[in-house]
């Protein structure tokens, strides 16, 4: 009698073993149904950890030789027989749902495609999306009702390419010995660095390049910050310090191996 009980314990253990296992295998919510190659998508998905809410925030994603072991799931996309791995970018667990950022890889083609949401070693079900040539990003909203001069803020849209971040460290350590930055105000602190920093942003092969005008002022801004919300990509800025209380546009140009490759319509925001 123990005999037979302990059996259908076990049986039952290895009954709900295979279950788990199963269960592991996430099912995608939403994803671009097309997307240019190397630009940003959303995907949301089920949630693998419930239980450990996870978050990170990355300006890229990364190309990987194969599967590799991680915390939060990576993507397998397959076209013409190939296939690529890649990481997950920006990533937000909440309940019983999850939305990351992801790159579309820079050699596909243009034309039908897979994408496979891969948990640990399992894959999810083959997702068909269609890689497309032209990239057209779109500022959908300023997460914040204003902007501040010499203050950060959030930029919302879609169709974002990868950018790199400089370490401007070093840069405000060579200004501090040279020219006293430490000792400057805000304003002069943001024209100064800005100006040093302006020529290791145009060699940059690759990014987000935000343009601010107002009347016949412009001003060049760079990406603090990348992120996720539910309703797009975010990027981070900080509002030069002369910006005047009224209405600015901005304007968002996407830079790809050195060259122009799309910029999104001005965007008018208030100013306080």
């Amino acid at each position: 009698m123990k005999r037979i009980i302990f059996v259908a314990a076990l049986l039952c253990s290895s009954f709900a073993l295979a279950g788990a296992l199963q269960a592991r295998r996430l099912k995608l919510i939403s994803y671009p149904k097309t997307i240019a190659a190397g630009q940003l998508g959303i995907l949301v998905f089920e949630n693998p950890s419930p239980e450990t809410p996870k978050s990170q925030t990355k300006c890229t994603a990364d190309r990987l030789i194969a599967w590799v072991k991680s915390d939060i799931p990576i993507l397998r996309i397959e076209q013409n027989g190939k296939q690529v791995w890649t990481s997950l970018g920006s990533y937000s667990s909440v309940g019983d749902s999850s939305i990351a950022s992801f790159m579309a890889p820079a050699s596909l083609e243009p034309g039908p495609a897979v994408i496979f949401l891969v948990n640990d070693r399992d894959a999810s079900i083959p997702y068909s999306f269609t890689v497309i040539k032209t990239i057209t990003p779109k500022i959908t909203a300023l997460q914040s009702p204003t902007i501040h001069a010499l203050q950060g803020f959030t930029l919302i849209g879609t169709g974002f390419l990868p950018t790199t971040l400089i370490d401007q460290k070093p840069a405000i350590e060579e200004l501090d010995h040279n020219l006293g930055y430490s000792t400057m105000t805000p304003q002069l602190q943001w024209q100064t660095l800005n100006r040093r920093m302006i020529n290791d942003w145009d060699k940059l092969p690759e990014g987000n390049f935000l343009y601010i005008t107002q009347g016949a002022k412009e001003w060049r801004a760079f990406v603090d910050e990348c992120g996720i919300a539910v309703t797009g990509l975010t990027l981070n800025f900080q509002a030069p310090p002369d910006i005047q209380p009224g209405t600015a546009t901005v304007t968002l140009v996407l830079r790809q191996n050195h060259k122009e490759v799309g910029r999104t319509d001005p965007f008018t925001v208030s100013v306080q």
